[in-house]
């Protein structure tokens, strides 16, 4: 590209000749024309003598001349550099991403990726983690909420690997530095498989997890879930009712979404109008209103929930209470003549009183819009493989303690049917409370939890880890998951 700066000489600015450009606008300097013999550098006022001397030094083959610019002159030169720069950049990142798109669409690595997604389909796999190390790297699922390795493979594979899990997710794979984030579908089975992908540079290169969503899979009734039959009577009673909020509480991972979107089902939706808001939205349900949110854009969950309540909803489903904002609004629209179902991160139902406190919700509110609080875990259930052991002193006594007794556990053992884990599928364990007027006067009062627990103790109430316990007796799950994912609580 040639044009004049002025008639004394020309301004020959070719990007594969000039300077770096953070270089050129740190030192303000710029070469404006080169051949064997000389180079003109264009500089602005501020260049010192010294710095001159450098580049004088730098180019002390050639005839050095400096030519002064204002700063108009040398910012439009600088913008010039700027466009060529970038259009240097897409010619290259448009280069690369020809030669990673031939990769990815290799007959053997779109067999492999097609290969590990299926195996993971059959497997019931929730998530397929892609982990690049220094000389290999390997796949692992998540089954029963445990991650398992399914096989590792030669690190020359996995550019290839990788590129192709960017493509089928539509994002760009000449993107290596910064994490993205995408989604794919795959029919399977005659079944949709929703991808959700997510990518992560380390320092070996990027890691991608892939979480598996069957969009089109049957709804779980509350039987198959875990409730017990007094739970699920208290839930039935609860989505028939016209206002008021309940919370389900539980870690990521414990299926809470599950539940709701069991309950939500559960509703007669020709005649309520019901919206959810989620973050992301995992799983489509037919007759319902959907809403994803987007924080980039400022669509989060308190935006979205003021603009639900002139949608003149019956149900309202928000998907997690993470803010003084949100919860505060999803409250008082249950004050307000609306059924509203969200979730929260807390060890137990009863704390969820607490963490909406320590949020900033004023006690009234609470009182007067809470009716009902849930918490939930999920535990790998024992393969029919299972063992029978006699109880050590300790787990008696903690049996014990909790009025029960047994003469034998049962423990994992491993057989085909469970890829010799000992476990097969998962249930859910759950413990829920509806306010009494002792309650509410407590929340208003704010009593201790201990208070409030101690309360629902003397009513016959079974706290989440009771119930686990109760389990364990049965035989359908092992003592020491509920003791390790559940805890007791004191």
């Amino acid at each position: 590209m040639h044009q004049k700066l002025n008639e004394n000489f020309p301004v020959n600015l070719v990007i594969g000749e000039q300077f770096n450009y953070e270089y050129i606008s740190h030192n303000r300097v710029i070469k404006l024309y080169q051949d064997d013999k000389k180079i003109i550098i264009g500089k602005d006022d501020s260049i010192s003598r010294e710095f001159q001397n450098e580049l004088k030094h730098v180019f002390r083959k050639l005839t050095v001349e400096f030519q002064t610019l204002n700063q108009k002159e040398f910012d439009d030169l600088l913008r010039t550099i700027g466009k060529d720069r970038t259009h240097h950049t897409e010619k290259q990142n448009d280069n690369k991403r020809e030669d990673l798109t031939k990769l990815a669409s290799d007959a053997p690595v779109v067999n492999l990726v097609n290969e590990i997604i299926l195996a993971a389909v059959d497997r019931k796999a929730s998530d397929i983690h892609f982990e690049v190390f220094d000389n290999y790297f390997r796949v692992r699922f998540r089954q029963n909420g445990y991650l398992q390795v399914f096989g590792t493979y030669a690190r020359s594979m996995y550019d290839a690997v990788c590129a192709r899990l960017k493509v089928i997710s539509k994002l760009d794979i000449t993107q290596r530095r910064l994490a993205q984030d995408g989604k794919a579908m795959f029919t399977l089975y005659d079944k949709k498989i929703d991808i959700r992908t997510s990518t992560l540079p380390t320092i070996f290169g990027e890691s991608v997890v892939l979480r598996l969503l069957g969009i089109e899979e049957a709804l779980i009734g509350l039987e198959s879930l875990g409730f017990n039959d007094t739970d699920i009577n208290t839930l039935k009673g609860i989505i028939r009712r016209n206002y008021g909020a309940f919370i389900l509480t539980g870690p990521t991972g414990s299926g809470k979404t599950t539940t709701l979107r069991s309950l939500l089902n559960m509703l007669d939706k020709k005649i309520r109008n019901i919206i959810t808001i989620e973050d992301p939205v995992e799983y489509t349900i037919e007759g319902i209103n959907q809403v994803q949110i987007n924080d980039k854009i400022g669509f989060s969950f308190g935006t979205v929930l003021r603009n639900i309540l002139r949608q003149d909803p019956d149900v309202i489903m928000v998907g997690e209470m993470r803010d003084l904002e949100t919860s505060d609004l999803a409250l008082r629209s249950a004050m307000t003549g609306h059924l509203v179902l969200s979730t929260l991160h807390t060890n137990d139902a009863i704390s969820s009183i607490t963490r909406l406190i320590n949020m900033g919700i004023e006690p009234y509110v609470i009182e007067s819009s809470l009716f009902a609080c849930a918490a939930q875990r999920l535990v790998r259930v024992l393969c029919s493989c299972k063992k029978e052991y006699p109880p050590d002193r300790a787990d008696a006594e903690l049996l014990s303690k909790y009025g029960l007794g047994t003469k034998r556990l049962y423990m994992p053992a491993g057989c085909p049917k469970c890829n010799n884990t000992g476990f097969y599928g998962r249930t859910g364990i759950f413990e829920i409370f509806e306010f009494d007027e002792n309650i509410r006067e407590m929340v208003i009062q704010r009593d201790s939890i201990s208070l409030i627990r101690n309360h629902l103790k003397n009513t016959g109430y079974k706290t989440i880890f009771e119930k686990g316990l109760i389990k364990a007796v049965s035989g359908q799950v092992h003592l020491d998951e509920i003791k390790s994912v559940i805890g007791e609580i004191r």
